[in-house]
């Protein structure tokens, strides 16, 4: 791939990533694979690019996701040290993510290019329960008498993880995700093994991020059983990826006064949470090296699981590509059958003519020549009467031009009938079978019809020269031209000797020394006959093949083309298809080296 600057690659990545998902979600039951699809292009956007782009550590994120109705508002005011987020007992109240920061610190963490994607920033604040593609940012004073972990992190408040479908909550609720350093997991006491947030939870931890989980809204009495049943059932059934649960708290019914002010009545619960979120960006840049060897790690083992969601669309792309080549095969086939096989190519009889005329001598030569084909008259004019009479006559084959016609509407034909016999199938046969109502068919034809142009000039010249060379490349050889003049007059000359001395002098040699001059004539016109049919077998070869390279070949690549051309989204799809798995390299190798270069101030 061409080389990119740092911001073209990420952009680049980002982009192609998100068409992806555009286009997973548009399919059934396809959204799962959109939501992989977001993730790994937040952190293309919020984590990789920014670190290339040289973001400093600090401020870390930590963002707060869960089910409906589980809390999350509450523990973000737990985090933040203030009643900052609206709780409200409404299941999907906060419907787009919001940042509580500290009053006094910068937010240049906001600016880097593509941050958040198609989220756009709040410039005035509005209520939680916006239901936009955007995100806000509040400030929260700080508490002198508490610790203040907006000081080194952002907290994020997000929509809850309702279902993959969800085309409004989910993903801006990813997008906010893939931002994170540290991820606060939120499950209540009657929906903490729900299956959605469950598979979002795997989802997530499969980032490397680590996760700390607290369980709400149950009895004092049950917390220990319900944190046991949390281990075993849920973090337990992740096998290798639970290991990035780090944490699991137990947040039981808050009182309206702990609701109220969790820094004065809920410091009980409020402060091991804000020790495991420290501990966790303590130091900054260790956590936010383990936030981008995540995101690689990511971005590299789950191509495949991101090329999921065109498996269908590949498969009908194959379908299409065989269909178009077993449609080349039958029209070659018969292109070989009904012409090829019956074409003499007139132009070797004649240098046949030419050839065997060579092998006579020149200048006096000819008078020998004239004198033997004087002598052979009797028998050559009885051959040829011979010949008429058994041979029977060929019968006229078809011209080329109908015969090939006639094969591309049978091409044509397969592949309309079976567009139109699939087009209920998936979406590529539904814009094929709209292409053939269209004027496709007429498309095909005339790019047939220019290459066929083409083929027919290449065509003339393959066997115009191939004739010639037959007598040219011995003319060509004056040595070996002449050793064959010599021997075909020795044994022109031997025959004839042969048959006077055999039989003697007498009127018996009106009949044996023509006789004798004819077979020798014969051999040699038998040994020519048979080069040029060699030669041209060969030609009915090359012009199989020029046919398959200039004409039929083309022609099926421009078909199985046409449905990703145009501006299609099936072009759109083969572009990200084809771009991505080099983006993914380069960006693996760039964030690399800008992670050991990151060590080397410590090593000096």
């Amino acid at each position: 791939m061409e080389t990119l600057t740092t911001r073209a690659l990420t952009n680049q990545l980002a982009d192609d990533l998100a068409w992806l998902e555009q286009h997973a979600r548009a399919q059934h039951e396809q959204g799962r694979s959109a939501g992989l699809l977001r993730l790994t292009a937040a952190l293309v956007r919020n984590c990789l690019g920014p670190f290339l782009d040289g973001q400093p550590p600090s401020p870390l994120h930590v963002v707060v996701v869960g089910g409906a109705g589980a809390g999350k508002s509450t523990v973000s005011n737990m985090l933040a040290g203030s009643v900052a987020a609206e709780a409200n007992p409404q299941a999907g109240f906060t419907r787009h993510p919001i940042a509580y920061t500290s009053a006094t610190g910068p937010i240049s963490w906001a600016a880097h290019l593509g941050f958040l994607g198609p989220l756009t920033r709040l410039t005035q604040p509005g209520p939680s329960s916006l239901d936009e593609d955007v995100y806000q940012v509040r400030r929260v004073p700080a508490d002198p008498t508490s610790y203040d972990l907006l000081t080194d992190f952002v907290v994020w408040d997000c929509p809850d993880m309702t279902t993959w479908a969800a085309a409004e909550y989910v993903p801006r609720l990813i997008e906010a995700a893939g931002l994170a350093d540290v991820i606060v997991y939120v499950a209540s006491d009657e929906r903490y093994n729900d299956e959605v947030p469950t598979q979002f939870l795997r989802m997530l931890l499969q980032t490397g991020k680590p996760v700390v989980c607290v369980l709400m809204k149950m009895k004092e009495a049950d917390v220990p059983a319900l944190v046991a049943h949390f281990h075993k059932e849920v973090i337990g059934g992740m096998g290798e990826l639970g290991r990035g649960v780090l944490g699991v708290l137990a947040i039981p019914h808050l009182t309206h006064e702990q609701l109220a002010d969790p820094i004065k009545h809920a410091g009980k619960y409020r402060i091991p949470l804000l020790n495991q979120v420290a501990v966790l960006g303590n130091p900054a840049l260790t956590a936010r090296k383990r936030t981008i060897a995540g995101a690689c790690r990511f971005l590299t083992r789950h191509q495949d699981a991101l090329f999921a969601v065109a498996r269908q669309d590949m498969q009908a792309l194959d379908t299409w590509q065989g269909l178009v080549e077993a449609g080349r095969l039958e029209l070659e086939g018969r292109y070989f059958r009904e012409y090829l096989m019956s074409e003499q190519f007139r132009g070797f009889d004649d240098a046949l003519v030419r050839l065997v005329q060579l092998l006579d001598f020149p200048g006096a030569g000819q008078l020998v020549s004239g004198t033997l084909y004087v002598i052979r008259t009797p028998f050559r004019l009885i051959a040829g009467l011979v010949g008429k009479a058994v041979t029977r006559p060929q019968a006229p084959t078809r011209p080329e031009g109908p015969i090939l016609e006639d094969a591309l509407n049978g091409w044509v034909d397969l592949l309309r009938k079976e567009a139109a016999r699939r087009a209920g199938e998936h979406p590529l046969w539904a814009h094929i079978n709209e292409g053939f109502q269209s004027g496709l068919a007429q498309q095909a034809r005339e790019q047939f019809a220019a290459h066929y142009r083409n083929y027919q000039t290449q065509l003339a010249q393959e066997v115009d020269q191939t004739a010639r060379a037959i007598y040219e490349r011995l003319q060509q050889r004056p040595v070996l031209l002449n050793s064959l003049r010599t021997s075909k007059l020795a044994l022109d000359a031997a025959a004839i000797g042969g048959a006077i001395v055999a039989g003697g002098i007498g009127w018996h040699d009106l009949i044996l020394v023509p006789l004798a001059a004819s077979v020798t004539q014969g051999l040699v016109h038998v040994f020519g006959q048979q080069f040029v049919n060699q030669e041209r077998e060969a030609t009915r070869q090359r012009q199989q093949h020029i046919m398959h390279q200039s004409l039929a070949r083309p022609l099926a690549e421009w078909l199985v083309k046409w449905p990703s051309t145009g501006g299609s989204a099936f072009e759109r799809l083969q572009l990200a298809l084809r771009r991505l798995p080099a983006a993914v390299k380069e960006m693996e190798a760039r964030v690399r080296q800008a992670a050991m270069a990151m060590h080397e101030p410590a090593r000096a």
